[in-house]
């Protein structure tokens, strides 16, 4: 068994996660997760023992049970790889209990609300404006939408798609079908002459680089704080799976647009209200009385 020290391996790890084309957001938060173990343990990879890992699990001690959750998963495959690359004789991980996580709900903005914060961002700041109508009309993750190119722009008239990378490395084509969305967006090519690169580049300094989703975040905060209202950047990814829904949308066509690998996870939004039951309901008796009359 080959002996190395842990930062070295978790090193080696978090390149390979990158050479596997995982996301840049869950490479970030891996490293992060990992740095409660190196907090916790001085030693090599093959010295680390189970009451080293509760030790780095105790210091989420506290945190909501996703949280911690996230963490667990982070130690498990770092863990693994190191049995798969014979850094470790075994994953100490599995004499631990998961923790259990409730089954999350839907956190769904209602649309007005959302159309006070876009209504809000400064008229000339054109990046910010796609990139937030983009993330309301599409239901993309942030991750998702940080890494488009410009390349991933299909631009054929009322045919308008993106070409994302999702989770898993798994692609699939969105489709841009809301007219003030692609009006903005071509009026963003234009205006930045952008041909090739990223889609969402920093402004600062002028280097081109992807934006990050530190930089993103805060922006939609300061966004949220002068509308007076309480979103999240991922709530807009709820709100617009609700509406989809409400709408009629079959959770197989929501499934494809979000990118679910579970129809599972795309149940979670089938839970509709009492109105919008009753309409559906008051909908198919007018269906069923014309067609006998």
């Amino acid at each position: 068994m080959e002996t190395l020290p842990l930062p070295e391996a978790i090193a080696r790890f978090l390149a390979d996660l990158q050479r596997a084309a995982c996301s840049p957001h869950t490479t970030r938060a891996y490293r992060t997760e990992l740095n409660h173990l190196v907090a916790c343990h001085t030693g090599p990879v093959g010295a680390i023992s189970v009451d080293v890992v509760r030790a780095a699990l105790a210091r989420r001690d506290g945190r909501s049970p996703a949280s911690r959750a996230r963490t667990m998963a982070a130690l498990n495959s770092f863990l693994t790889w190191a049995v798969k690359h014979d850094l470790l004789d075994a994953n100490p991980l599995i004499k631990l209990n998961r923790v259990k996580v409730p089954e999350p709900g839907p956190r769904g903005v209602p649309r007005d609300q959302i159309d006070a914060v876009l209504k809000g961002i400064p008229r000339d700041n054109l990046r910010d404006l796609l990139l937030f109508r983009l993330l309301a009309e599409t239901g993309l993750r942030i991750s998702e939408a940080l890494q488009l190119d410009v390349d991933d722009l299909d631009l054929t008239r009322d045919d308008e798609h993106l070409h994302v990378l999702g989770k898993g490395g798994h692609r699939r084509t969105v489709l841009l079908d809301d007219p003030k969305l692609v009006t903005l967006l071509r009026r963003y090519l234009k205006e930045t002459q952008a041909r090739h690169g990223p889609l969402f580049r920093a402004l600062k300094n002028g280097d081109g680089q992807p934006l990050r989703y530190q930089t993103v975040q805060a922006r939609w905060a300061s966004y949220c704080g002068k509308a007076g209202v309480e979103c999240s950047l991922h709530q807009l990814r709820h709100s617009h799976a609700t509406a989809l829904v409400q709408d009629g949308v079959s959770l197989a066509t929501i499934r494809k647009r979000l990118g679910h690998k579970h129809i599972q996870t795309t149940l979670r939004y089938a839970e509709q209200s009492d109105a919008a039951s009753d309409t559906e309901l008051r909908a198919r008796r007018r269906r069923v009385l014309s067609r006998k009359s």
